[in-house]
């Protein structure tokens, strides 16, 4: 009787394992890619963004504060979008530390962005104006590091 007990549980977490790694816990992480492979999928991702905000840019006035609020809204998307694609990459490990430096960045872009959109439509004005200033200089970082590390195309996102 006290070898069932000891099989039981033994078979037990065998099978939660097979489970486990069935349906994707625990998987393997991706391998880092090379310098030349972030540089190339980065810059893609940045360029995509570029000419959605040009376009956004050239396609919605900006007149009034609900105009203002909308394309806020849709530059946030935009920028939220190249975040996710950025998360994704995995640096080579002697880029990790910059790369987090780049991504966190874009997370601080797209949320104040969208904290904008919100502040005009609140009218909060000192709020917005502050956000905005916190903006620009979330945006000189980032070109300081994509041009640090040849991200040219990301240097133009910033």
């Amino acid at each position: 009787m006290g070898r069932k007990r000891t099989v039981v549980p033994a078979l037990a977490t065998s099978v939660f394992a097979v489970v486990l790694a069935a349906i994707g816990c625990g998987s393997t992480p991706k391998p880092p890619l090379t310098r030349a492979q972030l540089t190339s999928k980065a810059d893609s991702i940045c360029r995509t963004v570029t000419a959605k905000l040009e376009a956004a840019g050239k396609g919605e006035s900006a007149n009034t504060p609900r105009q203002l609020e909308r394309l806020t809204a849709k530059v946030s998307g935009f920028e939220q979008k190249a975040l996710t694609e950025l998360t994704e990459l995995v640096p080579p490990p002697a880029l990790e530390a910059e790369w987090q430096r780049f991504v966190n960045g874009a997370q601080m872009l797209a949320e104040d962005t969208a904290k904008v959109g919100e502040y005009i439509a609140s009218k909060n004005t000192a709020a917005g104006k502050a956000t905005i200033s916190q903006i620009e200089a979330t945006q000189k970082q980032m070109v300081a590091i994509a041009k640090r590390n040849g991200f040219k195309d990301c240097e133009k996102v910033a």
